[in-house]
């Protein structure tokens, strides 16, 4: 289950998990379930989620599950598949025959034992893919952007909302609180992502709960950083879980890192990086690329640098291929540009990092989205709000993708 800060109207949904869709979404937006008006227990025991579970059980297609499908379509292990896969190999987790069993003939579901929460958008980057509502930094950026350019550029190129300007801490609803901290008693596995939740005091409060009350030896954390703010205080509180999978958020390194997560320093990274694998022993680290058009050309560079780095600490590769918006997506690149790429991702089968079963599988999904001969219906559209997408955050960032992403630049500057 996911608690996210991004809904609309109220700014806090709950989703069924972090790759909802919910622009694909048919049953839950009859009826949003949100934190102002609906407890987690609410939208948990809903006619709306038993849908979901009846349908999930039949083997129908849900539509908010078609980030999933998606991948599953193109060859590589779907989240889906690797929760299901995962489930058995954790003997502390409830058997989950006996919990379907129990919902089919109770009618009431079983409390849930992990949890994806999304406290805050409060955030000190501004990702060119990412959106307003899960950056503060680009809400006010895309703000001052809009009121010099005027509100014609943002449809379909920024997705800006006002409502986003608004920074919500879901840690000051007490209500919410409560019902989390009284669900401590059955979690075991909780996934933590912003914005950039080290920034959270909210976040430390949350998880000061159980280490207080002597829980946390029991449970699982997944946490997400883009690890620009790696404090002593946050190595030292990682250390109290029975378990902790630290996620960063890096997609490149050097000028390719800092040209798509501005205004984040490489140089800076490097030194949370090692920082964390000197001071944390226990941690499982995985860096989490989000691949797109802006380092599709610079992937061997990534992986390589990782693979030094697994010669030091494991690190395991958990690349996402971004999927929305459109005009980054790699498969709207014209075909003669995907060809480029092709080359590059060739070399990565060389390196001994790519021998992680994750990662493997997902470079011959990219490759197998490179070598299709069949360009997407809407390229030279798409092409062309990439382009001015990036002029426009060049221009007010005073960066030069020309300067930054050379590789990419000499490809794609006719449509510049």
């Amino acid at each position: 289950m996911m608690v996210t800060a991004s809904g609309k109207p109220v700014r806090g949904e709950y989703w069924p998990c972090c790759n909802w869709t919910p622009h694909n979404d048919n049953i839950l937006n009859s009826k949003v379930f949100n934190v102002k008006d609906s407890t987690i227990a609410d939208f948990w025991q809903s006619k709306e989620m038993d849908k979901i579970r009846s349908m999930m059980l039949e083997g129908k297609p849900i539509a908010g599950c078609k980030a999933c499908y998606d991948e599953e379509r193109n060859g590589t292990a779907s989240l889906r598949q690797q929760e299901n896969n995962g489930w058995n190999r954790h003997k502390d987790l409830p058997n989950i025959q006996d919990t379907i069993t129990q919902w089919q003939e109770t009618g009431v579901c079983p409390e849930p034992v992990s949890m994806d929460i999304n406290f805050s958008s409060l955030c000190n980057l501004k990702c060119r893919m990412c959106f307003s509502g899960l950056s503060s930094e680009l809400a006010k950026e895309q703000k001052q952007i809009i009121d010099k350019e005027g509100w014609d550029i943002n449809d379909e190129l920024l997705r800006f909302q006002t409502d986003d300007l608004e920074i919500i801490d879901h840690g000051n609803n007490n209500s919410l609180m409560m019902e989390l901290y009284d669900m401590f008693k059955s979690m075991k596995r909780i996934y933590l992502k912003g914005g950039e939740p080290t920034l959270l005091q909210s976040m430390y409060n949350y998880l000061e709960y159980p280490v207080d009350q002597g829980n946390a030896k029991d449970i699982q954390i997944k946490f997400n950083t883009n690890m620009t703010n790696v404090q002593k205080r946050f190595i030292q509180l990682m250390d109290k879980f029975k378990k902790v999978d630290l996620t960063m958020s890096i997609d490149g390194i050097g000028a390719v890192q800092e040209y798509i997560r501005a205004p984040s320093k490489w140089r800076s990274i490097k030194k949370n990086i090692f920082n964390y694998i000197e001071n944390n022993k226990k941690s499982d680290m995985m860096v989490s690329p989000c691949w797109q058009i802006y380092n599709v050309h610079y992937i061997y560079e990534h992986l390589s640098y990782f693979n030094y780095l697994n010669t030091i600490r494991q690190i395991e590769v958990t690349p996402i291929i971004l999927d929305f918006p459109m005009h980054y997506r790699i498969d709207v690149l014209p075909y003669e540009v995907r060809q480029t790429a092709i080359d590059n991702i060739d070399k990565c089968f060389k390196l001994n990092i790519v021998k992680q079963p994750t990662l493997f599988r997902k470079l011959h999904t990219l490759k197998k989205i490179l070598q299709d001969t069949k360009e997407h219906p809407q390229t030279i559209k798409h092409m062309e709000q990439f382009s001015t997408v990036t002029k426009l955050y060049d221009k007010y960032r005073d960066q030069s993708i020309e300067n930054s992403l050379p590789e990419l630049y000499k490809h794609v500057k006719k449509y510049f």
